[in-house]
């Protein structure tokens, strides 16, 4: 019975471990089903590695360990596949890594070619002059061979282009550039055409070089056309001043250029154009320019503007694509080139446009940012940067049109309102034009702007005075902006954090002012009284004895004078200090603000450190009462004050 019972047992664990052998194949089966669906599914050798790998990321999967002879035989299902995988994984391994090319490849497949074309030109440029030197051929005879070589290798380039791409644009390339260099030539070496039909075959050369690079979608051809067409004006040139004829050449090529741009992201392309308009313009107007010609000079100049300011977005547009950067480095070029070479030819006679010119080319860019954001509205950098120049342009503007304080209240005024412009649109690249802005104001006024309190005679009622104070205004005007319309942390800062700067500038500018003013008052007190005296000792020289008595008595008099003013200067500025700290630390504790407490804290303890180290030690009995009494008076007020009401106090703080 026992036995019987042992093996019904034995049979019941084998019924079990067949079981779950039968689950486990199962389950086996249905990944592995899946697996070849997804390998049929897919056409490339890399899809197949992805597919393999979607159910194991390291691509290879592993079999459960087997438990019989039936999970046995599901393990090898599983190695199998594994085999498969791996072989597929390292086929597509294999031709990415053959599609990328290897440095063997590179070199023999594409460095080998550039250089064999570049041989060529060359030779045939030493054939030319060798045979010119030994007169073996004719003038003409050797120009057309030199053409014929030139179309030969055009022919060799469109019959091997499509198939070899790179091979076919490098000897399509060096066909151009032997066409360039035949024309040339006959027109430089041996004068058998002149300048204008030199200059003409070499227009048609660069327009064929422009539509052999579309039609093969050529960069390298275009390069190599561009280079041509900005090099024949020095290669075709007669030294003779063609004002009209080169600058429009000029613009024909950068028309090209920007029809080229519509369609082709070809960057490079810009910058070839760019560098070679700049160069040929220059070359031109170091020789030629004169001041009448500068109507049609800035009429040219315009238009390459135009041309090189638009081909640098216009495909971004078009296609709806987001900026890379190189338009931004296009777009700053173009802008800094023209209104640099702008500035130097209307600054002789038009100074006092040239504001207004920076204004203008603003409101372009200002035109050119409302056009990216309702074209490409997630292109944030290209919109920022559009804005950066609208900013830039404005700001330049200011200090072109105005003069010493002017400029520093234009600037705070403009921090202002950027400020204000940029919480309210929640746009931080704005924000951060506001600080900058109001760093430059804050830089002028206390470095150059301050400097100019000796140039005036009335005290408060004079221009730095008048410029701390809107000055101040337009620092209080940031903070209360943050405060109220900017949320914490959007800034990258925290809002606390900003305003705290932002109030503290604006009472720092009205400390300094103030000081600077009572300083600067009792100075020029100071300075009246020593020019008095000066007078006063010339006319006693020769005076008689008894007059230069009374003179000495009064230059007596004259230095008690300058130690009262100075004195009072002193206790004047120690007084200021100490009423400011008095309201500061009211302010601080009413209105619950730390940072104002600690300002005001801050400032009375400069106002007692004067006192002990400086007031006690130079002033007058009767100055050192004052200041000591006007001193204790405060702080045992201050003291008072926390004392009785430090329960009041703390709740408010």
């Amino acid at each position: 019975m026992s036995e019987e019972s042992n093996v019904g047992e034995e049979i019941r664990k084998s019924l079990d471990l067949i079981q779950q052998s039968i689950s486990a194949l199962d389950k086996k089966i249905e990944a592995q089903g899946k697996r070849i669906d997804l390998l049929e599914s897919v056409g490339s050798k890399g899809d197949l590695f992805q597919a393999a790998t979607i159910d194991n990321p390291m691509g290879i999967p592993s079999p459960l360990p087997p438990l019989n002879q039936s999970q046995e035989r599901v393990s090898r299902v599983g190695a199998e596949t594994t085999r498969i995988v791996e072989d597929s994984y390292h086929s597509s391994f294999s031709e990415k890594r053959a599609g990328e090319g290897s440095l063997e490849e590179n070199i023999g497949g594409k460095w080998f070619a550039r250089i064999g074309i570049t041989a060529i030109v060359l030779g045939v440029s030493f054939f030319l002059k060798y045979a010119f030197d030994n007169d073996w051929i004719g003038e003409a005879g050797r120009v057309t061979i030199g053409m014929l070589i030139g179309l030969a290798l055009l022919g060799i380039g469109e019959k091997t282009i499509r198939k070899y791409s790179s091979y076919g644009q490098m000897i399509s390339g060096g066909g151009i550039a032997v066409l360039y260099l035949s024309i040339f030539s006959a027109f430089n070496f041996y004068h058998l055409i002149g300048p204008y039909a030199a200059f003409f075959v070499m227009m048609i050369i660069t327009a064929m070089g422009i539509i052999l690079s579309l039609r093969y979608d050529a960069l390298s051809l275009m390069m190599v056309s561009m280079v041509g067409g900005f090099t024949t004006p020095f290669m075709a040139s007669t030294g003779e001043n063609n004002q009209l004829s080169l600058l429009s050449y000029i613009t024909l090529l950068n028309l090209a250029i920007l029809a080229v741009s519509i369609s082709k992201k070809w960057h490079s392309v810009s910058v070839v154009g760019f560098f070679g308009t700049i160069l040929l313009f220059l070359s031109w107007g170091e020789r030629f320019y004169t001041r009448e010609n500068l109507g049609s000079t800035m009429f040219f100049l315009t238009l390459f503007f135009l041309i090189y300011s638009i081909s640098s977005l216009i495909y971004n547009l078009v296609k709806r694509e987001r900026s890379t950067g190189s338009e931004q480095v296009l777009t700053l070029l173009s802008a800094v080139a023209y209104f640099s070479a702008s500035y130097a030819l209307l600054k002789p006679d038009y100074y006092v446009f040239m504001g207004f010119f920076a204004i203008i080319l603003a409101i372009y860019y200002l035109l050119w940012a409302f056009l990216v954001r309702s074209i490409t509205p997630e292109d944030e950098n290209l919109h920022g940067f559009l804005a950066f120049l609208t900013v830039g342009f404005v700001t330049l503007a200011i200090p072109i049109q105005f003069k010493q304080n002017i400029i520093t209240i234009s600037w705070g005024i403009e921090a202002a309102l950027l400020m204000l412009v940029g919480a309210k649109l929640k746009r931080n690249f704005i924000v951060a034009f506001s600080f900058i802005i109001a760093s430059l104001a804050l830089f002028k006024f206390f470095i150059l702007d301050s400097a100019r309190y000796g140039q005036f005679t009335l005290t408060l009622f004079n221009g730095v005075f008048l410029t701390a104070v809107i000055l101040a205004v337009a620092m209080y005007c940031i903070a209360y902006i943050i405060h109220v319309f900017s949320d914490e942390n959007s800034l990258g800062v925290k809002r606390k954090t900003l305003v705290v700067i932002f109030v503290a500038m604006a009472n720092f500018v009205t400390i300094f002012s103030v000081s600077k003013e009572i300083v600067e008052t009792y100075d020029r007190k100071i300075q009246n009284v020593y020019s008095q005296q000066s007078r006063a000792m010339k006319e006693s020289l020769s005076a008689p004895s008894a007059q230069r008595s009374l003179d000495r008595k009064a230059s007596v008099a004259s230095q008690d004078t300058i130690r009262s003013l100075r004195n009072k200067s002193s206790i004047s500025l120690s007084i200021f200090w100490l009423i400011y700290s008095v309201i500061l630390l009211i302010v601080g504790i009413f209105g619950k603000y730390k940072g104002v407490r600690i300002g005001g804290l801050a400032l009375l303890m400069l106002a007692i450190l004067k006192l002990f180290f400086v007031d006690l030690w130079s002033l007058g009995t009767l100055y050192r009462i004052i200041s000591s009494i006007s001193l204790g008076v405060v702080l045992l007020s201050i003291s008072f004050v926390y004392q009785k009401h430090k329960d009041f106090i703390k709740q408010i703080i």
